[in-house]
């Protein structure tokens, strides 16, 4: 599926969903408590950046926001977003996101602009009580946006969606990853975004078929326990004992920021000498760092579990942690047998272009070469990128 096709049918969804009665919440930073949302009767959505949307500079942002940004605006001034019962900026995580949100309020009054702030990193037991006390204020702005308290039994539920969901495309990433011949990357992405757009029991419900049909597969060739446990470590961030061998054939994987894996599904697509099997990982900020959330607790303080869940995930380069960040890209290019690195970098966004050259550092150090991608929401130099990739693919070949 194309991304343009990914943002139209991501809009019927929520046309329906509105149509129907079913309030929509919007997000742009990934990391966003889904089962809170869902425990006030709201479906939690990505806002998607349209590539058909020029991110004009004009007069409400400043020159030096980001393209996503810059997109994500445009969108609201030509009046091409989607209808939202409310929108989720974060805190502490980017100035360009950051500030949008104000320039936001003060533009369109009468959007309900909700703020959620995150601890700049893990610290233990203190930032867990610091979110779970910034989630409740969260949660509190929920009830009063929609007059719907939070429900311990819609909670319950909703984690065992959510959880569902990403368990099982934690299984799809990691068979992927030991035999990319048995589910495609598109597919892969196309399974992420409806997440994305809306965790729901029919989302759940495709994501199980298709495991089960994966599964199969991987029982005939004996790699199941491989998959588990591929799955296991990369929850863990410890890839202590996994070795995975390949082929002959090039094993590529993408790093960055918020870029959908449906976008890289797009692009690569077009790129010659680009098989089927070639992009086994994605480590997008929109992908695999959201997928490997590990799931809420529902015993005790629905607020603290899933505070716990978000900063249990893999971390984002607008948290500290660096040295972290940089040991598991050292384990996951070693221990997953990955042959060559794509460093996404959106245009204009800071914590990506500060990040790349420790990024681009880590994997000289073991070896994988890698290429620095700069791109933007409307892919408006495609013909560059994909002479890139090409160009990249062909110096693994000939390595």
């Amino acid at each position: 599926m194309s991304y343009p096709i990914l943002i139209e049918q991501s809009n019927q969804i929520l046309r329906e969903l509105v149509d129907a009665g079913q309030p929509v919440l919007g997000y742009i930073y990934p990391h966003i408590p889904h089962e809170i949302v869902m425990a006030h009767g709201l479906t939690p959505s990505l806002v998607r950046t349209n590539p058909t949307t020029v991110g004009a500079y004009e007069d409400s942002l400043q020159t030096f926001s980001c393209s996503l940004t810059r997109n994500l605006f445009s969108q609201r001034v030509n009046g091409s977003f989607p209808l939202l019962a409310g929108i989720v900026f974060s805190s502490n995580t980017c100035d360009a996101l950051q500030n949008v949100a104000d320039v936001w309020r003060l533009r369109f009054p009468e959007d309900n602009v909700i703020r959620l702030t995150y601890p700049v990193g893990d610290s233990g037991n203190p930032a867990v009580q610091y979110l779970a006390l910034e989630i409740k204020a969260f949660s509190d702005a929920l009830e009063s946006l929609t007059g719907v308290a939070f429900q311990k039994d819609a909670f319950i539920e909703a984690a065992s969606i959510v959880g569902g969901i990403r368990r099982g495309l934690q299984l799809l990433y990691s068979a992927r990853l030991v035999n990319p011949s048995l589910i495609p990357y598109d597919t892969l992405s196309e399974l992420v975004g409806e997440f994305m757009t809306a965790p729901t029991k029919t989302v759940l419900t495709r994501i199980e078929k298709k495991w089960a049909e994966v599964l199969d597969g991987l029982k005939k060739e004996k790699q199941d326990g491989v998959v588990e446990k591929t799955r296991t470590a990369l929850l863990s961030q410890d890839m202590g004992g996994i070795n995975l061998t390949s082929d002959s054939a090039v094993r590529i994987a993408f790093i960055g920021g918020m870029v959908e894996p449906t976008t890289i599904a797009d692009l690569i697509n077009n790129v010659p000498g680009m098989k089927s099997n070639t992009v086994v990982l994605d480590v997008l900020t929109f992908g695999f760092r959201t997928v490997f959330t590990p799931p809420v607790e529902t015993e005790g303080d629905p607020f603290e579990g899933a505070a716990r869940s978000i900063l249990g995930a893999p971390s984002e380069p607008t948290q500290e942690g660096l040295s972290k960040r940089v040991k598991l890209l050292k384990d996951v290019l070693t221990h997953l047998s990955i042959g060559g690195l794509v460093v996404c970098e959106q245009s204009f966004c800071d914590p990506d272009e500060f990040e790349a050259p420790s990024t681009e550092r880590a994997a000289a150090e073991v070896g994988v070469p890698i290429v620095r991608l700069p791109i933007d929401p409307e892919l408006s130099d495609r013909a560059r990128l994909e002479g890139r990739l090409q160009t990249f693919l062909e110096t693994l070949d000939a390595s």
